[in-house]
């Protein structure tokens, strides 16, 4: 099959993965326009989520009948619970039900619908589409496998998924651990690709790419229209801007999608807004006639506080450093209403006071809990303050160069927003968020960043998302207000209609133009090329290497073990080729007697205890990529090179330097030949 009728059949299968799940609760929810297209991926990957547990306890297969087994388990409690609350509440007089408030607003239906869709759908065509052309120009190709330390972790744990039929987070976690043992890692990215891969038939790297395009080209600027559609007092023209602006800084989604390979905490990250429209609801943050009623406001928070919480930990946390200052200007919101004498306004303030307390005293917790080693936080600084602050405005990823142009851009529509806007609660959590990007790029290391930063790692690029999560709607909300103010002010004035014609073409123009000015900054291009060698390099995986792993299948047979080395990228043969290895991650736990193989198996013809160990372990072929390793290590299991030389092997096939060897027998420590 070629590469692009595997593209369309992954492509194909990851919107069925993010929808079908969650699509039977959705309806039963009665969501409908962008909200269902931007809350359809949440319920999903929750679904998702909750039904690999549950799949571990019934033993049963891991494929997509689970989750939408669960999906429509779930529905059905849905509709019998409005049932249940309408037979008690009784028939409800006409005229209220003529004036209900619709379910989650987002567009009107009918002709009008089809007319205000069109910026949403334009948005989301620039701004998805700008995302996709320059990550898979960094890509090189749909296929391509990242030359990254977490991919061969990432890759590895799809396929295990898939070979135990089990995707709990229990499974995953225990990949690296000794045999027996089990442990917990967020595993929902690692659930989601692999029923992208089950269903496709596609390969385990191309599954995985197709999911991570879907999350950082479609959730994500879905999840800022949905955002600013909802939960601000921004227009269409707004929402049209919040998906066209959501590729306007390099460092979320695009750095994500190359550096790391941070997969779970980008998948985490693209469903937040999500999370924050939830909360800006629950906090009386958004408009009154765009809330949604209790039952889609409560599916909406459960169902994102565990997607984003269970795709990656530190999502909950970044939700909460962003939520805490929404909270806090909801409370200074309900002691203004008390000023005036609100009848509703005690109990707002205890209510919202309760939260913003809740919200508190789980960052306390989670800073503590949630936070790495001293060690594995160790990220130093990359700046100074005041460029700090320069490459903050200007959005730049970490490490890239400040642009005066886009800053400018961005402290307008701030400004816009300050004094234009009825949702200025925008500005506190991207403060905080803005503030807290300085810090990790600037503080040196110490006791105090480790602190304030620790529960990240210390990690710039981890934090740096989060200013784009708030920048993108304040972006979007300002720039609609100043537009929106220029028209009110020329129409005032009695401008003839061609002017105003001209002010509402200028607008449309925005988006492109606000784009082509954060392409023109200078990060953007180091930032490229930051990501080329992430991608299309070779200290990794090399292109006779990719193709040797291809010849595999066909050689080795499905139950056969292979001697493997993951620092030169020789175990992605597991993922890549569905073949069992000695070892699959680089700080993976191994047996003694795999430990002996990766450091002494050029010697199995000659010490019987090496012979002994490859019998034991089962390994009747090994790969030997050479000593170049990744991070420019060498020879980091001495017995795994240059295996041909020294008679343990037979080579069978051979990619450039790339050789695949079928060991032969040798004599154990009982004086028996061990095949």
């Amino acid at each position: 099959m070629d590469l692009l009728a595997g593209t369309l059949l992954a492509a194909i299968a990851t919107i069925a993965v993010l929808a079908l799940p969650g699509l039977p609760l959705a309806l039963a929810l009665r969501m409908r326009g962008l909200a269902l297209c931007a809350v359809l991926p949440v319920l999903s990957l929750a679904v998702i989520a909750l039904s690999a547990e549950v799949g571990h306890e019934l033993r049963a297969d891991w494929s997509l009948l689970v989750p939408l087994a669960l999906g429509i388990l779930l529905a059905g409690v849905v509709l019998g619970a409005r049932e249940l609350h309408r037979r008690r509440a009784g028939p409800r007089p006409r005229h209220l039900v003529a004036a209900g408030r619709p379910a989650l607003p987002l567009l009107p239906t009918g002709r009008e619908g089809l007319r205000a869709a069109l910026a949403p759908a334009a948005g989301l065509l620039l701004g998805g589409g700008s995302l996709l052309v320059l990550q898979l120009r960094r890509m090189g190709s749909v296929d391509a496998v990242s030359q990254t330390f977490d991919n061969v972790f990432h890759l590895s744990a799809v396929r295990h998924v898939m070979r135990l039929h089990d995707a709990s987070v229990g499974v995953v976690g225990g990949m690296t651990r000794l045999p027996g043992e089990s442990g917990y890692y967020p595993a929902l990215w690692h659930q989601a690709a692999s029923l992208v891969a089950q269903l496709s038939g596609q390969d385990v790297a191309l599954a995985s790419n197709v999911l991570m395009l879907a999350a950082g080209c479609l959730v994500w600027p879905l999840g800022m229209m949905a955002l600013v559609g909802s939960a601000t007092s921004g227009g269409r023209a707004a929402v049209g801007l919040a998906g066209a602006l959501a590729g306007i800084s390099g460092a979320f989604p695009l750095e994500l999608m190359s550096w790391g390979l941070l997969l779970p905490y980008l998948l985490s990250i693209a469903l937040l807004p999500t999370l924050l429209l939830g909360a800006a609801h629950l906090l009386a943050l958004s408009p009154a006639a765009r809330r949604p009623d209790p039952a889609q406001l409560a599916a909406i928070l459960i169902a994102s506080l565990l997607a984003v919480t269970l795709a990656h930990p530190q999502g909950s946390l970044a939700a909460i450093v962003l939520g805490l200052p929404m909270a806090l200007v909801a409370v200074g919101m309900r002691v203004r209403s008390l000023r005036r004498g609100d009848a509703d306004a005690p109990a707002g303030l205890a209510a919202t006071a309760g939260l913003a307390l809740l919200a508190l005293a789980a960052g306390l917790v989670g800073w503590s809990i949630a936070r790495p080693s001293r060690g594995a936080s160790s990220w130093d600084r990359t700046a100074r303050p005041g460029e700090a602050v320069r490459q903050v405005l200007s959005l730049a990823p970490n490490s890239s160069q400040a642009f005066l142009p886009l800053a400018l851009i961005l402290l307008v529509a701030v400004l816009a927003v300050a004094l234009r806007s009825r949702s200025r609660w925008l500005l506190a959590p991207w403060l905080v968020a803005a503030g807290a990007d300085v810090l990790i790029r600037s503080l040196p290391e110490g006791d105090l960043r480790y602190l304030l930063t620790g529960p990240f790692y210390s990690d710039n690029h981890r934090v740096s998302a989060l200013t784009v999560v708030l920048a993108v709607p304040l972006l979007a909300v300002g720039l609609e207000a100043i537009g929106r103010a220029l028209r009110d002010r020329a129409a005032a004035r009695g401008a003839p209609a061609s002017v105003l014609t001209a002010i509402g073409a200028l607008g449309v123009l925005v988006a492109p133009l606000v784009l082509a000015v954060s392409w023109a900054s200078p990060a953007t291009g180091q930032a490229e090329r930051g990501a080329f060698p992430q991608w299309q390099g070779r200290q990794l995986l090399s292109p006779d290497e990719r193709a040797l792993l291809a010849e595999v299948p066909g050689i080795v047979p499905p139950d056969a073990v292979v001697a493997t080395n993951p620092w030169n990228g020789s175990s992605l043969v597991y993922a890549l080729a569905d073949r069992e290895v000695t070892s699959l991650y680089m700080s993976e736990e191994v047996p003694r007697s795999t430990k002996l193989l990766h450091d002494r198996l050029d010697e199995a013809r000659h010490d019987p205890r090496v012979c002994d160990a490859m019998h034991e372990e089962g390994v009747e072929y090994a790969l030997d990529f050479g000593p170049e390793e990744l991070w420019d290590r060498r020879d980091t299991m001495s017995g795994m090179t240059d295996l041909s030389s020294s008679g343990v092997g037979v080579i069978v096939a051979q990619e450039g330097d790339a050789k695949l060897l079928r060991l032969l027998p040798c004599r154990g420590t009982d004086g028996s030949m061990r095949s």
